[in-house]
């Protein structure tokens, strides 16, 4: 797998801003981008209460909870196109609604702006990946990374491949999750 420097989330609801937290607590650089109207300050909010609570499980805490957020929300951005949040991410973890006629379009758009290489991990509960892949580019990049909730606190994550999905973009996906802690379950 390609060296991992920057995350996409894409949907910065409740799963969305757990998922920033926890890719910012293993530093990284997070780009954020979400449709609804009052979503960044709701990511930011979330993120925060969210890192608070990992400050708060360290066992050698090393400084105060509000210099660790602080220095770790620096690597958080949030951006208003889905192409910029996207455009130079070397993994994108997706965290959209739970309907196939989004989902479809919420892909055609990644796949059209993000790197060829880039692994898209969906965090659908519901829907096929590969219904989600039918009309994408590079399909065989797109894989379920479907967390238990929440994911910046529990370690398991579902992977799981679609028809067109590649098994090296499997086994990245699942090296990466567990490279970060993570007991990836195929």
């Amino acid at each position: 797998m390609k060296s991992v420097n920057k995350v996409a989330i894409i949907g910065t609801g409740v799963i969305g801003a757990s998922w920033a937290a926890f890719y910012l607590s293993k530093g990284f650089q997070v780009s954020a981008f979400d449709p609804a109207a009052d979503a960044e300050l709701n990511l930011t909010t979330r993120v925060q209460s969210y890192l608070l609570d990992l400050f708060e499980l360290e066992e050698h805490k090393q400084g105060d909870s509000e210099s660790y957020i602080t220095g770790l929300l620096n690597n958080l951005r949030f951006y208003q196109n889905i192409a910029e949040a996207v455009k130079d991410a070397d993994f994108i973890q997706e965290n959209g609604p739970e309907r196939i006629d989004l989902k479809k379009q919420l892909y055609v758009q990644l796949t059209q702006n993000c790197p060829e290489d880039t692994i898209i991990a969906s965090s659908s509960s519901g829907l096929k990946i590969s219904d989600i892949q039918q009309d994408c580019v590079y399909p065989e990049r797109i894989v379920l990374g479907h967390p238990f909730n929440p994911p910046h606190l529990l370690p398991l994550v579902e992977i799981i491949g679609g028809e067109k999905t590649h098994t090296k973009y499997i086994q990245d996906t699942f090296e990466f999750y567990q490279s970060l802690g993570k007991k990836p379950i195929l």
